[in-house]
């Protein structure tokens, strides 16, 4: 087992016993020290306390599990805007930098106005917000982050944070999961993979060796086997979808 595998089994287990207290209304306490996070700096990491001791707790590992096949990065934070959980495009994300980056286990922006309106977000605990981070300054482009509240019997109860890519940053989606989820070919896969990169039709048909006209057909191919009716709608069911399966 590899040393993020273990990290992601490790936020699972803490995260898990916190999805479990929630919902036992009984228990609203707990003699656990909080679990160590996976940090995208050695400062974060240091900073990390200790995990408590795992217990089973299978409906919230399932739900964990399934974050960690979006391709989106996802972040659960506490009541006080302390990051619990991060999956493992978050991960990445954090490690990539770009704008982001984790400080005393909060998420934190490069611009100093973002992380205020992040800030500001996480003390009003009742509206959820959108945010551009990174941009012009930074050459991966701007992260769109979405923050949305949790909410537990009409009472805030956390956060969670989504981070999508920034156009034409998309890293391709493996050929398995889409030879297994839609059935397609190795071909077709290529072709969807080139335009949800952010490539032309006709740039993709040179990059595969084709002619536009044969993209064309192996496009129509894509969209019957994806249920879809057009390139956007393609492109927004991969962006969507799982990494893995």
């Amino acid at each position: 087992m590899d040393e993020d595998d273990s990290r992601t089994r490790t936020e699972r287990a803490g995260a898990g016993e916190r999805c479990k207290g929630a919902t036992a209304h009984s228990d609203r306490t707990s003699s656990s020290e909080p679990r160590q996070l996976s940090a995208g700096s050695a400062r974060a990491a240091r900073e990390a306390p200790h995990p408590p001791k795992p217990r089973s707790n299978a409906p919230c590992e399932a739900v964990f599990a399934a974050l960690e096949k979006l391709n989106h990065g996802v972040l659960l934070l506490d009541a006080s805007g302390v990051v619990q959980f991060m999956n493992g495009t978050a991960r990445a994300m954090l490690n990539r930098g770009h704008g982001l980056s984790l400080r005393k286990r909060r998420l934190a922006f490069a611009g100093a106005a973002a992380t205020e309106a992040l800030d500001a977000c996480l003390e009003r605990k009742t509206e959820s917000m959108l945010l551009k981070v990174g941009g012009p300054n930074h050459a991966h482009g701007a992260y769109s982050v979405l923050v949305s509240p949790l909410e537990s019997q009409d009472e805030p109860n956390g956060f969670c944070v989504f981070i999508h890519e920034p156009p034409g940053k998309q890293r391709p989606v493996p050929v398995r999961v889409l030879r297994e989820l839609y059935g397609l070919t190795a071909a077709e896969a290529r072709l969807a993979n080139a335009l949800y990169v952010g490539q032309s039709l006709q740039s993709a048909a040179a990059t595969g060796g084709i002619s536009r006209n044969t993209a064309k057909t192996v496009l129509k191919r894509v969209f019957v086997k994806c249920e879809v009716g057009s390139q956007a709608e393609l492109l927004q069911l991969l962006a969507l979808g799982p990494r893995v399966v």
